[in-house]
Parts: C-alpha cells; structure tokens; sequence
C-alpha cells in the first residue's frame, strides 16, 4: 500500500470504515486485510485495514498504532467474501468483519510488549527507557501502562524497537482476560435408589432436585452451569458434596480438544457410484460447485474425506461445515481418522481461547482441514482447495443475528473468489439448491446404499384408528410401535425415538378455569420440566416454581398437557424397565462435550434406545440401530411458516436414514394424525424428488423462494404500540419507496409476528416478495434508512430461514 491513509474497519454497527494516517515505521505491515490498534475516542481497538484511503478533507486523521501481526489476518479473497456480504446483507462492513474473525482476535485491546532476547542492547534514548522498564518489570508490559509510567506517548518507539528485533507485539482483547484453564465440574457417585432418596431428602428437596439434574447431564456438571444456567446456589451444592454423593473435581480446558483423538479410519475401498461422484467433483471448473445427492447411507461423507484428500495432495486446503454441534464429534473422528493432526475445529461449542489457537494454526498452514459449524466457512485455510457442506438444507446454516448470512451462500461467493471447489450434499436437497441445478450447480447422484442395502421399510401408522396402548396416558403410543421396540430389544439391537419437544409436558392448563401457564417475557406458554422440576420458557429461558394449584383460580390440581422428551423417558422407563435408555435435547446437552458422551455411549452399545428431538436425525451411523420410531410426525406441519412442509419432509427422511445402515437392516414406524399430507407421504417413500416437485409447485402461486426472493422487516421493542406504529411507518416507507421507483416488488404487512413477543420484546414484520435484484436493491436502502438498533429496534433479514 503506497498511500499515506488506510480505512480501517471497526467491529461496531458503522455505515463506513474510519481513516486513519500510517506512520512510516509500520508502513510495510499495513495491507488490506492486517489487523491494527487505532485509537478509537479514549481507548484503543482491533480493526481491520481494508483499502487505501485518500487524504481525508478538513480532518487530522489519528494514527494507526499498531500491527501486530507479520502478515494480514484475512487473505485477499476472504476480504473480498466479507465485502460481498456487507453489500448482499445491507450489514455494516465491520460487523461482518468480526463474524470471520475469533472473539480473541477483535475488539477493545490491551498491546502488551514483550522483551526479545538481546533486545534490553538495542537502543539508548526512548527505546532504551522503554527497554528498561521492561526489564524492571518482568519483560513485558501493556503499551499504555508504560507510556503512563514514562509521562510521555512512546507507540513511535515501540514500533522502531519492533522493527529491530527488540520486542515483539501481543495483542489481548478484553475476553481472553477472564478465560479460565481449568473449571470445576461437581461429579456424582453412586446414585442413591429411590427408597433411599425418599428417606434422605425428606427436607432437602433442592438438593434432590440437584441430584436428579446432574443425573440428566450424564453424572457431571460445571458448577458454572449449574449455578448460572439452573440456578442452583453454592449451598445446595456443598451441601450434597458434604452428604458424599458427589464429588468436586477440578478440569482442565484443553486448548486443542481433540488431541490426542486419532480418529477412525474411513473405508479404503469406493464403490463404484462413490468413484464416479469423485471423479465428477474433480472434473470441476475452479470456482465450480456440485449438489451430491445421495440417499442415506450411500456413503456421501467417504467421497467428502476423498475430494479433501485429492485437494490436499494438490497442496491445498479443504473446509468442511455440518450443521450440528452435535455432529462435530462424530464427523472430526472420521476426518481426523483420515488426516491426522492436519485437523482444526471450529465451533460455537469450544471457548474463545481454543478458537482463536485452531484459527492461528490454521492461518500459519500448520492444519489444512477446517471442521466445524457454520462460521468454520470463514477459516483462513491459506490455499483453499475445496468447500463442502454436508447436509446443506439445513436451517442452522442461516445466521440470527447481523450480518444475518447464510453459510451455503457464502460458500458459492468464497468458492469462486478462492478457485476452490464447492460441494453441497444432502439426501434431502433444499428447494432453494435443487432449483440451481444445471444453472449453478451440477447434480451428481448416490442413489443407492453402501453395499446394495434396502432403504428401511416404512410404515405410517394414523394416531386416528390405530390400536394404542391405554396405559401410555398422554404418550400416543401405539401396540404397532410398542411391539416394535420390544422385540428389537429381544434381539439385542438398538432403536431411536424422535420427538421433536423438549421437556416433560407441553403446557400447564387449569381443568377448572382453563388458564395456561404463560411466560411473562414471550408469547408462548411455558414447559413443564422434571429434571430439574419447574415452569421453563424455550425462547428467554426464564424459569418458575410447578405449582400443583392454579394461581388465577386457585384450583388444588393442574393438567399437564401435550408430550415432551423427558414425559416420553419416563414411560419408556415404566414401560421397559431393563432397557438402558438416554435421551438427547437441549436439555441434556447443554454442557460441554455433552453430545459426545451420549454419542460415543451408543457407539459402544450401552443404550438401548436413544430418545431426543432433532439432534438425533442427522448423520449419525449406528449399525446396531434398526428401529426408528416417530413418535408425533405432526410437530411442525402448521406451523405459519412457507417452510413447514419441507423442514418435517427433512426431518422424517432424515431421521428414517439411520434405520438399517448395518447387515441387519431397519425398520421406520411414523405415528401421525395426517398420514396423507405430502410431506409425510414422499417421506414414507423415500421419494425426495417427488416432494421437491410438489413443494415447488406449490410456491409457485403464491410464490414464495426459490419462485421469488424476500426480506423481512423485523420491527422489535418493550412498547407494543410504539412497536406497531414503526412497522407501519416501516411498510408505508417500502410502499412509497417500491411506487417511485415502479418496481416488481410486493409489500405484505405489517402484521405481528406469529411468535409475537420474545424476551420482553413485541415483534411485528414487513415482507418484501419480489426478484432477487430488486429485493437487493430495496433492502440496502433500508438498511440505510430504516434499520436502526435504537427502540423500536429495526433489522433487515435478507433471504429469513424463518418466517417466525
């Protein structure tokens, strides 16, 4: 960069980047794409540089007072994915930034020197009192800390002793500061039986209920979890310590968490349909991209590891994104099993510090192979060979907050900009990709099973006529299902339960006045939980006492209503007592590496039935697993959302998928009270095709995507009227805006949300319907004009996920 100004880009909701002037001494550090230290008001902040800036008009630009890195932190073509994002999404550039960039890496900093060695002989004059100070203090030390000791600014000095070698730079945003290496984790014994628990916490029942938690979790628990998530005090924790139940143990917070894991092995030997598909995907164009559409079980992930492999031995890197926390684990044995130590992972799940150190050593070329959840498309693999989504239909992919991205979009963008190959797989293809196909995308098939096996028989049950077993109460249980489970227990196999509801009953409701218990921040009712006991809202996670009388009526008993998860665990327990039965939702798998206890217990053959919602459905491969049972196929078919259809069709395919992926075949029972509804039918049949036929058919009038593009205008506040009078404010402007400029565009609304307040906050919505370039034009503009995050707050969501 030859010019004298640079803008750099700030990790804060700004229209436009600042410019700041680069001091001589750090000249040839400041590229676009380098991090640097500017001062921003009275503190000083990790930005981004991303242009060459002229001199600015009537304005001193401040200095740029850092680089700390030898070279920049986001390559040319990831700079160049993040503005595309910025323009695509209407986000501000610097927010879009900080979504590619670790937590540890960004934001309000403290640039601590540190002492080289034989730096303490480098210089008299400043340096050398800066060099003094250090060595008084240890070899290093915050840059302010010792420009306040001095009583004098002293960046020039520090970035002339960098320059020679006397110090180097680190750079510590205020996050890193309060991670912790270790954490205390409370770890049960020996469970007390149920005659004992009745005689010993007769007068202690948070303590029980303590106890009862942690069983859930698995037998351990981080005390931060249970005293910040659950709410119980550090009293009640001593307390059943103290009774010795439990244990406190001290852990220590790995920060690269899979090593030592050597993985599995992949198959050595492709089938022939693998070989094709392989030899497709390396037929590619650079920058092109494939949709491998395999049903389950036909082997996609084994020609994911190999199109990795052939980049690699090109000298390139690869990404590799599922849509799951739950599946990391599964997914990282079986890349690690093939690459080794070439592996970084990156995901929500692991702690800022362990995110930042897998960045590091992917940006230096130390690991080639990103693995992780959406945000790993943003890994700074140097070379990028190729980028593959697994399971690319999934809703998890879209971003929820700004810049409200959609990973498998970034991916096309990154892709070409890279000259990397793009693969999207899936056994149940979105409408929005598999209308791309032969425009975008080159469709390659798997239609068959690894080994020629069977697609599992599936059998709909109708909750309607079908016999159910009377003592099952609330739980649609039928005798087809119940059979079913037993004598895959008789033969020693495995089963999963899919039910997609957490908790123990879906609402509590008054039998005398009718009231439901109802959270007071969101507008839904609360769930009712067992373990621990209470009243639990699923959006703000707000929690009350159960009370067993009705607080409006004050009548003595209240009715628990609907299913969840932790009421179906308990008839399954009653209803066969032998079986070793482990469940998996939000609940249980809310503590680190939760998921993979579960997982690597089912592996071993030490559950019997796994019962969860849909964390269950997606890329696990159990070969013991031969009944899938779907408890309630009808969770999610009316929702208000465009959506519905295809998101159930995905869920009952996919979770059908994990039936007979072994030698001794599978079996589905789908327990519904709409058996003829489309998604449900295609399901039954594995006929993925068919479905995509009709839904697309059907959103052609009204379209609805791919037919047509949309935005949603999300107008949000604590004041329900104020909220109101934004959004129709927020619709008259689009109108007005659509009639002057005579564009193709529809304006519906503004309506209040289906899910009309969340977290204390009323929620109302304009949608735009129109054809993707227009609706790109309407909603920068919006951004600009509309969008704001005062109250009520306005957000721009280009392309939602959901319509909820």
């Amino acid at each position: 960069m030859t010019a004298a100004f640079g803008q750099v880009a700030l990790p804060l909701p700004l229209a436009q980047p600042y410019t700041y002037r680069i001091p001589e001494a750090i000249a040839d550090r400041i590229r676009p794409g380098a991090r640097v230290v500017v001062p921003v008001r009275q503190r000083e902040m990790v930005g981004i540089v991303v242009a060459e800036a002229p001199p600015p008009e009537g304005v001193t630009a401040r200095d740029i007072l850092s680089a700390p890195d030898p070279e920049p932190a986001l390559t040319s073509p990831l700079l160049g994915t993040a503005q595309w994002m910025a323009g695509y999404y209407a986000a501000p550039l610097g927010l879009t930034l900080k979504a590619m960039l670790p937590a540890a890496l960004w934001g309000e900093s403290r640039v601590i020197a540190v002492l080289a060695r034989g730096g303490e002989r480098a210089t008299g004059g400043l340096g050398g009192e800066v060099l003094d100070w250090l060595m008084r203090k240890g070899g290093e030390g915050a840059v302010p800390t010792i420009a306040r000791a001095l009583k004098r600014p002293v960046w020039d000095a520090v970035n002339r002793l960098v320059r020679v070698g006397a110090l180097t730079l680190r750079v510590e945003p205020a996050e890193t500061d309060r991670l912790e290496a270790h954490e205390r984790v409370l770890v049960l014994g020996e469970p007390p039986s149920l005659l004992e628990r009745e005689e010993q916490f007769k007068r202690a029942k948070e303590q029980r209920r303590l106890l009862e938690a942690v069983e859930e979790l698995g037998g351990r628990s981080p005390l931060k979890h249970l005293h910040d998530q659950l709410g119980f005090s550090a009293a009640v924790v001593k307390a059943l310590v103290a009774r010795g139940l439990a244990t406190i143990e001290e852990e220590t917070k790995l920060r690269d968490p899979f090593a030592g894991h050597p993985g599995t092995p992949p198959p050595t030997d492709l089938t022939p349909a693998q070989r094709t598909a392989l030899a497709a995907i390396e037929a590619l164009p650079p920058g092109g991209a494939s949709l491998l559409f395999g049903v389950t079980g036909s082997g996609k992930t084994l020609v994911y590891l190999e199109a990795i492999r052939a980049a690699m031995a090109r000298g390139k890197g690869a990404i590799l994104l599922v849509p799951e926390i739950s599946l990391t684990p599964q997914t990282v044995s079986r890349v690690r099993g093939a690459f080794g130590d070439q592996v970084a992972v990156l995901h929500s799940g692991l702690s800022d510090a362990e995110r930042a150190d897998a960045w590091r050593a992917i940006r230096s070329g130390e690991k080639s192979v990103a693995v992780g959840a959406r945000s790993a498309i943003f890994a700074p693999i140097p070379d990028l060979g190729v980028i593959v989504i697994d399971e690319e239909h999934e809703a998890s992919y879209k971003n929820g907050e700004s810049p409200r991205y959609h990973a498998r979009d970034v991916a096309y963008v990154r892709a070409r900009l890279e000259g990397a190959r793009l693969v999207l797989g899936s056994a149940t293809p979105s409408p929005e990709s598999f209308g791309k196909v032969g425009e975008k995308l080159q469709l390659i098939r798997l239609p068959e099973r690894v080994g020629g096996r069977p697609m599992p028989k599936v059998e709909v049950v109708d909750l309607r006529h079908a016999e159910r077993i009377r003592e099952a109460g609330a739980v649609p249980w039928s005798s087809a299902l119940d059979t079913a489970v037993q004598s895959t227990l008789d033969r020693g196999e495995q089963a999963l339960l899919l039910l997609n509801r957490r908790g123990f009953a879906s609402f509590l409701q008054c039998p005398s006045c009718g009231d439901v218990a109802q959270c007071s921040q969101c507008s839904i009712s609360l769930t009712v939980h067992q373990a621990p006991a209470g009243l639990r809202c699923h959006y703000c996670n707000a929690s009350e006492p159960l009370n067993r009388a009705c607080p409006k009526c004050g009548h003595a008993v209240q009715r628990m209503r609907g299913l969840g998860t932790q009421q179906l665990e308990r008839w399954l327990a009653t209803r066969y007592p032998k079986a070793r039965l482990a469940r998996m939702d939000l609940d249980t798998t809310s503590t680190r590496w939760s998921h993979h206890r579960i997982l690597e217990s089912v592996g071993r053959g030490d559950v019997d039935i796994l019962l969860g919602t849909q964390m269950i459905a997606k890329g696990l491969d159990f070969p013991n697993v031969t009944l899938v049972g779907v408890i309630d196929a009808d969770t999610g078919v009316y929702l208000p959302d465009f959506r519905s259809a295809e998101r159930t069709f995905q869920l009952l395919a996919q979770v059908a998928g994990r039936a007979g992926r072994g030698p001794k075949g599978g079996r589905v029972i789908v327990q519904t009270f709409r058996p003829d509804h489309h998604a449900i039918r295609h399901a039954a049949a594995h006929d993925t095709e068919s479905f995509l036929a009709e839904e697309l058919a059907m959103r052609e009038s009204p379209p609805y995507p791919p037919t047509v593009a949309l935005a949603n205008i999300l107008v949000s506040g604590p004041d329900e009227t104020k909220v109101g009078t934004a959004a129709a404010d927020a619709a008259d402007w689009c109108r007005g805006l659509v009639a002057q400029h005579n564009l193709p565009i529809t304006v519906l609304g503004p309506v209040a949300s289906p899910l009309a307040r969340i977290k204390g906050r009323w929620r109302w919505h304009v949608v735009l319907k129109g054809p993707a370039e227009e609706i790109g034009r309407v909603t920068r503009y919006a951004a600009t004009h509309l969008a704001r995050a005062g109250e009520p707050r306005i957000v721009v969501d280009r392309d939602p996920g959901s319509m909820l």
